[in-house]
């Protein structure tokens, strides 16, 4: 276990860019993932894991035996100075460790037949990492980003996540006039309103790709031109919209609830 107790340790100063810069996960393509939850999700996932922090004489004895895990497997262990140590964790009373993992890199698909989601613009990070997570429950496992949308491993967004970004294939950065080429199949838009109502429009049989744009101003103009379809969920009348990450749950799971079958493993 190697000891850090100065600001000036080259490794400390890119963690904590890593902690204060939600972006700085693209160009170091590696991100921070605090606690316990996120560490066992990792080993899990088989995640490159290239270093555990833990905070000096703090940490519990589930942490430590993570930290051992990652280590068996080849990760580097650091025993950060306490005031170090709470300058990167995102967590006031967490479980005193870090795991910072290696963010993988995969080509994006071309005419995949398999479910999407795109996320057009969705900027809180909060409801980045619920959409991620709720992907995962519903079986989608390739997951676009536009270059407006929060920073999928950002820490507040893994955290959102819980662990789902372990679990998908994930695209930063792509722009929404790519999305015809990428799926063999149609592209679905979710609209606060003047789509087809979700519960009687008939889904096409094969693969869909949904699309969630931002909390605000909804879908761009190049996301909507992707759209082979467009649905709304009916609410009373009284409630402007669904929160992003609410309607995403009920659209992804639409196809699902009327087969009745469980969703891909």
């Amino acid at each position: 276990m190697k000891s850090i107790d100065s600001t000036a340790n080259s490794s400390f100063r890119a963690w904590l860019r890593l902690a204060l810069h939600p972006r700085e996960a693209r160009t170091q393509a590696r991100a921070l993932a605090e606690g316990l939850h996120l560490a066992q999700a990792a080993l899990d996932a088989s995640m490159a894991i290239e270093a555990v922090l833990l905070r000096r004489a703090s940490a519990s004895a589930e942490a430590l035996r993570l930290a051992e895990a990652a280590m068996a497997r080849g990760a580097v262990g650091y025993e950060l100075a306490t005031s170090l140590f709470d300058r990167i964790s995102p967590v006031e009373h967490g479980s005193g460790m870090i795991f910072v993992v290696a963010v993988p890199a995969y080509p994006l698909p071309a005419k995949a037949r398999c479910d999407m989601l795109y996320l057009d613009g969705v900027q809180d990070p909060g409801n980045a990492g619920t959409l991620l997570r709720t992907a995962a429950a519903a079986g989608v496992r390739e997951v676009l980003a536009s270059p407006a949308t929060a920073a999928l491993w950002a820490p507040k967004t893994l955290r959102a996540g819980q662990g789902a970004q372990f679990r998908l294939r994930l695209h930063e950065q792509v722009g929404a006039e790519t999305l015809p080429g990428l799926l063999d199949g149609t592209w679905i838009g979710a609209e606060a309103s003047g789509g087809e109502a979700l519960w009687s429009t008939r889904l096409p049989p094969g693969p869909v790709g949904w699309i969630f744009g931002a909390e605000g101003s909804g879908l761009s103009a190049a996301a909507r031109s992707a759209c082979g379809l467009s649905v709304s969920i009916p609410i009373d009348r009284a409630v402007e919209s669904l929160n992003v990450a609410a309607a995403a749950a009920l659209c992804l799971f639409e196809r699902p609830r009327r087969t009745g079958a469980a969703p891909d493993q």
